[in-house]
């Protein structure tokens, strides 16, 4: 099978070759990453995983983790990815360096897994490990790895190239045991994260190539029907985990958000952006805003889709790595590529933490793509090595720029903001960010740039009324709640802020209205049910 070369796996100097390239890619990471560890939470999502979850601040107990198991909290079922948060809180309370240092310890991990995976399935040794240092330190993962909330990317990671690495010794000797090493993997990465659905389809992948399983190769021929039924029991648990993400995602009310047409030509533009970010990872945002899209790059989008996957098939014989690395490519992005949207994509046209896995695609084509005949003259050789070294330490360095922006909230928004267009929810996080900060001046017109860019945006008209009530300016907050309640009436902190307005302009019976208003949307809402408590309190009194 082309790539396969049998004394890369099993001479001694492969093996050495192979221990040198896992050191190097572990110090490439550290150098990147290390700093991390000195950065703060993000309040975006950081809150709700972990500063601000009542739960996971308990640290892990037997009730916490039975709350693990049953809870759908944020939408996802991702019991392991909630276990792992209380670990943190346990072991490092609300040091955020520590949960920064383990998701960085996760990435060096599934960097040196990924490697040794890739060459258990018999890619070339240096090949694999170009894969897996553009994986380590490609600039689009900084998002994965520095952001605390996205635990679940690398710890559904780490199981993913465990479970790929099992498959290879399960193809090397097939047995229920090793079998169920890989199956295990499996469903442990689905309790990390449902975006592991996809990893049946890239073991069919693998067995085409480099594996060579549905042809004549190294390890016999096999039926593409018999490789398929291999990979049922994968199939179900995988239908499983797609149907309980779907009736148990709380944001899933937004699947029509959009018009399906919409949805269409958002993904097909997005697969053309995720590609382009590969080869030109600059202005990356923790947010990208759904925008309108030209003609031009709808049709040029499709075209190269089309005609990067009809090469595929057409040279599959020729160019086995291209179809196998692009249809990686395609379908591990497709859960999270916006054709059904659940939660933040609801206003988000993409995200650079789902390339996460599948990249690795993309990666094995440009390890690949040298041809082995140009690399038998030492000059050529040496001459692609130092192109690869290159490219390495030039993503090291956009890696490690990009890293900065995520020192705290308000460096990140910002950064948002200035490579973006229209971006509103990231002018409402900044404003957020900076209100927390006494900034309240350009926190409020923060806000104000968030509503004047989408006039429908209720949180920023909520926000805006908070920092008016600071004011002690009661009508113009009240003014902007009823702006948020006339988008949305489901809205319990506009019907709070509003009666903490009418508190303050001592109509107390008409307040008691609203946070009843309230806490009748949302029965944990604890300021609300303050409210009403020492109203009814004083009224008691009197």
């Amino acid at each position: 099978m082309a790539g396969y070369n049998k004394k890369d796996t099993q001479t001694t100097g492969a093996f050495r070759a192979a221990d040198l390239a896992a050191v190097c890619l572990v110090l490439a990471v550290l150098v990147v990453y290390l700093p991390v560890r000195n950065y703060d939470f993000i309040r975006y999502d950081d809150e709700k995983y972990v500063t601000e979850n009542a739960q996971v601040l308990r640290g892990l107990t037997a009730e916490t983790t039975l709350w693990a198991f049953k809870t759908t909290e944020i939408g996802f079922w991702q019991p392991l990815s909630w276990l792992s948060h209380m670990v943190d809180v346990s072991v490092f309370g609300l040091n955020a360096g520590g949960h920064h240092f383990v998701n960085l310890l996760f990435h060096v991990i599934n960097t040196v897994i990924l490697f040794f995976a890739l060459t258990a399935l018999t890619v070339p040794v240096w090949r694999s490990a170009f894969v897996a240092a553009l994986f380590a330190v490609h600039p689009v993962h900084v998002e994965s790895v520095a952001w605390i909330a996205e635990r679940k990317d690398v710890l559904s990671g780490f199981f993913w190239v465990i479970a790929m690495w099992a498959y290879a010794y399960y193809v090397r000797r097939p047995s229920a045991g090793r079998y169920m090493v890989v199956l295990c993997c499996f469903i442990l990465g689905l309790m990390s994260k449902p975006m592991m659905v996809t990893l049946p389809v890239v073991l069919l992948l693998l067995d085409y190539w480099p594996l060579g399983r549905s042809e004549t190769g190294v390890h016999g021929k096999r039926a593409p029907g018999a490789l398929a039924l291999e990979k049922l029991p994968m199939i179900g648990f995988s239908i499983a985990s797609a149907l309980i993400t779907f009736f148990t995602e709380k944001g899933s009310r937004t699947i029509a958000a959009a018009p399906l047409d919409g949805r269409i030509i958002n993904a097909v533009v997005s697969y053309a952006r995720y590609i382009e970010k590969m080869f030109y990872p600059v202005g990356l945002s923790v947010i990208y805003p759904i925008s309108g899209v030209a003609l031009w790059q709808v049709v040029s989008s499709v075209c190269v889709i089309v005609t990067v996957s009809g090469s595929a098939v057409w040279y599959m014989k020729r160019y086995p790595y291209l179809f196998t690395g692009w249809f990686w490519f395609l379908c591990v992005m497709l859960p999270s590529i916006g054709i059904v949207k659940f939660g933040a994509m609801e206003f988000q046209a993409m995200a650079d933490r789902y390339t996460y896995i599948p990249y690795v695609g993309l990666f094995i084509i440009a390890a690949m793509a040298v041809p082995d005949d140009w690399l038998k003259t030492p000059a050529k050789k040496y001459a692609t090595s130092a192109a690869a070294i290159v490219v390495v330490i030039i993503c090291m360095a956009a890696s490690s720029m990009q890293l900065r922006h995520w020192r705290d909230t308000i460096t990140l928004f910002r950064h948002a903001v200035s490579v973006t267009d229209r971006n509103y929810v990231a002018y409402n996080n900044l404003g957020t960010a900076l209100a927390m900060k006494g900034q309240d001046n350009a926190s409020y017109a923060a806000f104000e740039m968030a509503a004047s860019i989408d006039p429908l945006y209720k949180t920023a008209f909520i926000n805006m009324g908070n920092i008016l009530l600071q004011r002690n300016k009661p009508l113009e907050a009240i003014s902007n709640y009823e702006k948020a309640i006339a988008i949305d009436g489901r809205q319990p902190g506009a019907y709070h802020g509003i009666g903490v307005a009418l508190m303050a302009m001592g109509k107390r019976g008409e307040a008691a209205a609203y946070f009843e208003k309230a806490l009748s949307l949302d029965p944990n809402h604890q300021a609300a049910r303050h409210y009403l408590s020492t109203l009814r309190q004083s009224d008691g009194e009197k």
